[in-house]
Parts: structure tokens; sequence; C-alpha cells
């Protein structure tokens, strides 16, 4: 497997990078969080300027026809910058739902508003007791004539206060834990007998639980084939793995490189704390996980871009390694700044909360490491 970019990866690499420099200064993002969006209209006008959201589309649709290493590569760099754009839900896995999934009707409808950034989606499927079972889905679609009537609750749904439309997975058939059974629906977001209760999460995104009433859509906004929803969220969860690991990778660059200056110009008897062997050697630490995870996320992506059999295993180790990582990374940066490194003023914080929240999207380590062993229940 080669692991070096090609002419339009380097390209695009460049590129995010100059957006992580120009839009990541960590005061306009504390205040971007804080703010009613949670994110700068102008800057996701900005992806849409640069290609981003229609990264994954083929040329027809306005895209360049990129996969999951040019996926990795821009959410590395908005993981650097502590973005809070609705990316990953929108330009990977909406983008990515209705290209790989989606009726033509579907696709023609909304890729190209997608493309300009006038159509944000977000994937509305974890329920609550759900736990860590992908295929834990109790929320009910009967069918009435030619269409379905939703009923249930969803609950998490990142990114879901500014979206407009949800991509909601709904029991047709089958126990709630059945992995058979599972039909995905297109949702608009103004649909009737659909409600939100948005609120913040820890990190300081915006999410909410969404509940169902009644809700009635055309068999037309089916995604995928009916009762066979499974296979789609298969799809979609490792996409989102390895964006989210991409996007771990930013988080623990710049909360090494904040470290690594901080050793530099704090001073104590009279010299750089850097200096002293103890914290060299944490440092080390630091950088030696990033290294391991970053290995193991390319991988994971260019064997998903591959279709390669051994992508899903390699997906599952990304993960389980991100998350080991962070926590030796987030760690290591919040101890050696000190007291300092608690507060909510210093940018190594708020990026160890992201990558928490990271660690327990779409599997947890333990979950991941137990999909490993074989263990049939994970």
């Amino acid at each position: 497997m080669d692991f070096s970019y090609n002419d339009l990866q380097r390209m695009l690499h460049e590129s995010a990078e100059t957006y992580a420099r120009e839009h990541g200064d960590f005061e306009r993002r504390r205040r971007l969080m804080a703010s009613a969006a949670g994110y700068a209209q102008e800057d996701w006008k900005l992806m849409a300027d640069l290609g981003w959201l229609a990264l994954l589309l083929p040329e027809e649709h306005g895209g360049i026809g990129g996969g999951p290493v040019e996926t990795m590569i821009i959410m590395e760099a908005l993981g650097r910058a502590l973005a809070g754009e609705p990316y990953l839900s929108t330009a990977v896995l909406g983008a990515g739902c209705l290209l790989r999934h989606g009726t033509p009707a579907q696709r023609d409808a909304c890729l190209g508003p997608l493309a300009s950034g006038d159509y944000r989606m977000a994937l509305t499927h974890r329920e609550e007791g759900s736990h860590e079972n992908r295929y834990a889905v109790s929320l009910r679609a009967r069918p009435d004539g030619d269409a379905y009537v939703l009923d249930g609750a969803k609950r998490m749904v990142f990114d879901a206060p500014h979206a407009q439309a949800f991509i909601v997975s709904a029991r047709t058939e089958g126990d709630s834990a059945a992995r058979n059974g599972i039909t995905l629906f297109l949702v608009p977001a103004a649909a009737a007998g659909l409600a939100q209760q948005p609120f913040r999460r820890l990190d300081g995104g915006q999410a909410a639980h969404l509940t169902f009433t009644g809700l009635r859509v055309d068999a037309a906004a089916i995604l995928g084939r009916p009762g066979q929803g499974a296979t789609v969220l298969d799809d979609l969860y490792a996409h989102a793995i390895g964006a989210l690991c991409g996007e771990a990778l930013g988080a623990m660059q710049a909360m090494h490189d904040a470290t690594l200056e901080y050793l530099k110009v704090r001073r104590q008897f009279g010299r750089p704390i850097g200096t002293f062997q103890a914290l060299q050697h944490r440092q080390v630490d630091m950088y030696t996980a990033l290294e391991e995870a970053r290995s193991l996320t390319l991988a994971a992506n260019m064997a998903l871009a591959e279709s390669l059999p051994e992508a899903d295993r390699l997906l599952s180790m990304a993960k389980a390694q991100v998350g080991k990582s962070a926590r030796i990374v987030g760690q290591g940066a919040i101890q050696l700044h000190g007291g300092i490194g608690m507060t909510e003023e210093l940018q190594v914080g708020a990026h160890f909360k992201r990558a928490t929240v990271i660690e327990a999207m779409f599997g947890s380590r333990q979950h991941h490491l137990a999909r490993l062993a074989g263990d049939p229940q994970a």
C-alpha cells in the first residue's frame, strides 16, 4: 500500500492547511461556538466555494470524485482548527448517503443545494438504550397506503438544529435489535409531526433529541432498499469512522504542537521546562501515540477507498488506537501545561473535549476492541 499523497491530495492538503491557519484562531472559535449557529456562515460558504462540500460528488454534480483519503485530509484540518461546521453530517454522511444509496430523483433534488452550502443534513439514528448496537432501532415506520407513518424518538442527533433534512433509521419489520428490517428515510426538518429539543454537547457543538409523532413520508423518501437499511448503516459507519479518525488527528496535532511550544517558552529554575528530561519523555510519548494513530488512520482510509476486504478491520483498529492516543496526547497536554491546562482560555482543553466526544461516536475504543476480538455482540 502506497502511503504517499497524489497530486490532487497534495493540493487539497495545502488548501486545508491554509484554511486551518487562517480560520482556526482559538479565540474566534470560542466566540463562534457560543453563538446561535455555532459556526460562521461565511466559513461554510468558503467551504462550498473551495469545493469541499462537493468533495465526494462526481463531476456531473459539480464535484471532484474524492473519497475517504480526501475526506480525511479535510477533516484533519478541521480538527486542528476546532471547526464547528457540520461537515461530517452534511458533506460526508449526507452527500455520501445520497450518492451511494439515494434515488436519481433524490440526488437531483438535494446534491446541488448541498454542494452550494444551502442544504444541510444530519444522521438520525441513535436511540435511548441502544448503547453501541448499531442495529438497535425501535422507532417504527408503519406502512399506510403508498406512504409510511413514523412514530418514536431519536437521541443525540448531531448538528440537528440547523439541518434541512434528516437521514432517519426506522424499524419496518422485526424486533428492535434485529439487523434485518431497518429502513432509512430522507425526512425534511420541517415535516409535520417532527419536534426537536436542542442542546449543547460537551465539546460545545450543537445537537438535539428528536420526537416523531405520526410523521408521514412517501415511499419515495426511502434511502436504499426497504428493510435493508443495515447495509446503508454499515456503509455510513465506515465512512464516519474514517473521517472522525482524521479529525481526531487534527485535534491531537494541535494539542501536541501547543504543548511543545509551551515547553520551549515556560521557564522554571532559570531555564525552559522543556530541557527537563522527564518532560521530554512525556512529550515523546505524546508524539509516538499521535503517529501510531496517524499510520492506522491513513491505512484504514486507503483500504476503504480501495474497497479492500480488510477495510472494516483496519477501521476498527484505527478507531481503537485513536481513542487510546487521544487520551495519551490530551492528558499529557493538560498535565504538561499545569493548572492553566484545565482552563477554558487554553485551546488544549477544548481540543481534548472534542477528542473525548469523538471517542464515543460510532463505537468507543472498547466496542471496536470487542469487534476485533470477534465478539458477536459488538
